[in-house]
């Protein structure tokens, strides 16, 4: 059996879905691993390491999937793409901007089956498979670095001879995987860090990591079962924007991670709260593809306003594309190797495992999109 990995070519995308480390792997089970040529090049990895540990290298994407029988991609296919893949062919990918609306029923034509690991379920057994949080982690401390780098101010507490600098004030919008990661990263830089989220649960993770927990009265629940953010209530909305208008004029730095699975990212800064921050203040919106927390945001562009940057960008971990490769890479083979029978050395996927009956979005052309 053949496992293929195509150079990816979706806009200032820099990962590649298998690694040297990974195909040793896939070896080891017994599979033969193709990769299309300087597949991984702006990850780290050369054409050589690959060769150097089994794997075959081809010359142009066609050649590299033909005879694939499974075809591991960071993102969902694009439109070109999905005209190179046959019939029985398994796609593995993160599709959670792939336009479903355009181009699924030319996807389903394809007669592919097609996994999206973005809609693994949320247990125990699939945290060693979850792309988002693997990704998201790498990306709240990459929107943290950048801040930092467009800000022109230090980021701790010093006491010199000639006086004594400030710490810088951060404020996280939204406190999932990547909010976290982001408390953590701008605390260790020594900056205070302000939080908030509309699910009060996390409030203890907040505090845990040094952040300050801003506080919105309510006695709405705005958690889903599964545990992710619901859309929230005008009401509470306006009670957000009154708390954190109290504490704009003071913050040097935004991260804004909030997301509504789904559905349009929330606007939580408007206009008018962004005349509200200091000059020279920063703000890193990873919800930009969309929409944006921040009123104005434009995914992949850097605009000022005001004397305020505004860098609107969805994919951080592609700014450090080998440890984010690293990382996607092993979900990946944790996947597949969750279905992979050792003692008849075959994979099989198990449609009656949640795993995969989660995530499959269509099997052989045939939708099951709607089952999910």
């Amino acid at each position: 059996m053949i496992i293929s990995a195509i150079r990816e070519t979706t806009p200032n995308e820099t990962r590649v879905a298998i690694t040297p480390e990974t195909v040793k792997k896939y070896i080891s089970l017994g599979f033969s691993v193709h990769i299309e040529q300087n597949a991984g090049l702006s990850s780290g990895f050369t054409d050589s390491s690959y060769q150097n540990c089994g794997a075959k290298i081809f010359s142009s994407p066609h050649e590299t999937i033909k005879n694939a029988n499974i075809i591991l991609k960071i993102n969902a296919p694009t439109p070109a793409e999905i005209t190179i893949f046959s019939a029985n062919q398994t796609i593995i990918a993160d599709f959670h901007n792939f336009d479903f609306s355009k181009y699924f029923s030319k996807l389903c034509a394809s007669q592919t089956t097609c996994f999206a690991l973005n809609l693994l379920p949320r247990i125990s057994r699939a945290q060693n498979m979850d792309i988002l949080s693997s990704q998201n982690n790498l990306a709240g401390y990459r929107a943290v670095i950048e801040a930092f780098m467009l800000l022109p101010k230090a980021a701790p507490l010093m006491m010199t001879a000639a006086g004594t600098v400030p710490p810088a004030k951060v404020l996280i919008l939204g406190t999932g995987v990547a909010g976290l990661q982001a408390i953590a990263t701008a605390k260790r830089l020594g900056a205070i860090v302000y939080a908030s989220d509309i699910r009060e649960t996390t409030k203890e993770q907040v505090a845990s990591l040094g952040g300050k927990f801003v506080e919105i009265p309510t006695t709405e629940n705005f958690e889903s079962k599964q545990g992710y953010a619901i859309q929230a209530s005008s009401q509470y909305t306006n009670s957000q924007k009154q708390a954190l208008q109290k504490i704009l004029p003071q913050i040097d730095i935004i991260i804004a991670t909030a997301l509504v699975p789904q559905q349009k990212a929330p606007i939580i800064i408007d206009k008018q709260m962004l005349k509200m921050l200091p000059p020279n203040s920063v703000i890193i919106d990873m919800a930009a593809s969309s929409g944006g927390n921040i009123e104005g945001t434009q995914n992949n562009k850097l605009i000022t306003k005001n004397n305020i940057k505004i860098l609107g960008n969805s994919n951080l971990a592609a700014l450090i594309p080998h440890t984010a490769s690293n990382l996607f890479a092993q979900n990946l083979f944790n996947f597949i190797k969750s279905q992979y029978n050792t003692e008849k050395s075959t994979l099989k996927f198990d449609f009656s495992d949640e795993l995969i009956s989660k995530t499959c979005i269509c099997k052989n052309g045939k939708t099951i999109l709607e089952e999910n």
